[in-house]
């Protein structure tokens, strides 16, 4: 049996990415006063660590083994040896900070976010931040079935909430803006009801070219060139439609959760609930709109999906590290302590990377090194979270 080995020291650890199958492994970790960016060799040993003050959230690797973090309205690199690359200073209003983004090979696409929310708006910049174009969405007026309201006027009776403006309206965390081919699809939600949308504009212009009803946003997924996974989950939604590159829906399956798709287009899923009174599946989703079903789930939290050449899977749930094989049948590879919600990485020699929740309450992690006989990641378009190792969903074909 394979064991797992916990490589770093308990701490808060945020995003996993790297430039390629060997290494390293880049790691964001919090500290009490600020952040530090650490380059992990596949070892575990540390290459070398480096303080970004107050910068987190996302991190993208550009194809050169550039680490880009956002600061406020700029984007800054950390070189692949770890010494301070450039900063590229983007032209936002004052109340304007950089939400999510994505690395292109010519430059960025940034989804701004304002504080409070006035808009929102997505640009695209070339690589030393000048603007090519910059689209400001429409307002949003939010509504959905499953959000009730209550009050004297009507009896107290739960009611459909009216059409809302959020007070706060910001880029989905997960897979926020995602680039496939020449459309780019970014979802933003209102965290009070996390109700949102997702907006799907045109790479070449920014025209924006269609738009999701108002849903509770959930996983999303590049599909192929141009198509998108849209997930829903919360409010009695459980759901993922398959959309085309002009907003139209090629099928929609009765399932949500971490998504995986292969080199062949196979569509699977390990579902995710947050109504843990509810039996959660592996399934495959096929593009008529039917499923196969694989076994039933225990837990929750889950790290991962990852997918592997040989077709088979691994996640991290329950307290175990399983792995799904081409049958959709499911078996346990090691056991240990830890929950996690975020990526895992498939690196050389089939070793796993990924961070398990040792505190929820301080927020605190471990890093974690996983020894399987897995093949290579397999070369689809959305083989684990963020698409590809580099944390950069950008599909380009």
């Amino acid at each position: 049996m394979t064991g797992i080995e916990r490589v770093g020291q308990p701490g808060s650890y945020g995003p996993l990415a790297c430039a390629g199958a060997a290494g390293p492994v880049y790691v964001l970790c919090g500290t009490t006063s600020g952040s530090v960016l650490r380059a992990v060799d596949l070892d575990g040993r540390s290459r070398w660590s480096r303080s970004v003050g107050a910068l987190g959230g996302q991190m993208r690797v550009a194809p050169d083994g550039g680490v880009w973090l956002a600061d406020g309205a700029a984007l800054v690199e950390t070189t692949v040896w770890g010494a301070p690359g450039r900063r590229v200073d983007l032209s936002g209003a004052p109340d304007e900070r950089i939400g999510t983004f994505v690395v292109l090979p010519d430059g960025f696409v940034v989804a701004w976010r304002s504080d409070p929310y006035r808009s929102v708006r997505v640009e695209r910049t070339d690589g030393s931040g000048a603007r090519r174009w910059s689209a400001e969405l429409p307002d949003v007026h939010l509504s959905y079935e499953g959000v009730v309201e209550m009050s004297a006027a009507n009896g107290w009776r739960a009611e459909p909430m009216r059409p809302w403006r959020p007070r706060g309206l910001a880029p989905e965390r997960r897979a926020g803006l995602l680039v496939s081919a020449d459309r780019v699809l970014a979802t933003y939600t209102d965290w009070s009801s996390g109700i949102g949308m997702g907006f799907c504009l045109d790479l070449a212009t920014g025209d924006l070219v269609w738009v999701t009803p108002p849903h509770p946003t959930g996983e999303r997924a590049i599909a192929g060139p141009g198509g998108f996974l849209v997930g829903s989950q919360g409010y009695g939604a459980f759901s993922t439609r398959l959309y085309d590159r002009d907003g139209a829906t090629v099928a929609e399956w009765p399932s949500h959760g971490g998504l995986l798709v292969s080199s062949r287009g196979r569509i699977r899923v390990v579902e995710l609930d947050n109504d843990l009174s509810s039996a959660r599946r592996v399934r495959r989703l096929h593009r008529d709109g039917s499923m196969t079903d694989g076994p039933y789930l225990s837990g929750y939290y889950t790290v991962g999906p990852v997918l592997s050449g040989d077709g088979r899977a691994a996640f991290w749930r329950d307290g175990k590290l399983q792995i799904i094989d081409p049958d959709l049948s499911v078996h346990t590879l090691c056991e240990g302590e830890g929950e996690g919600v975020d990526r895992m990485l498939l690196l050389e020699g089939g070793r796993l990377f990924f961070v398990l929740t040792t505190d929820w309450a301080k927020g605190e992690g471990s890093l974690v090194i996983a020894d399987t006989d897995l093949a290579p990641l397999d070369t689809g378009v959305w083989p684990c979270g963020e698409s590809d190792l580099h944390a950069n969903p950008v599909r380009c074909w």
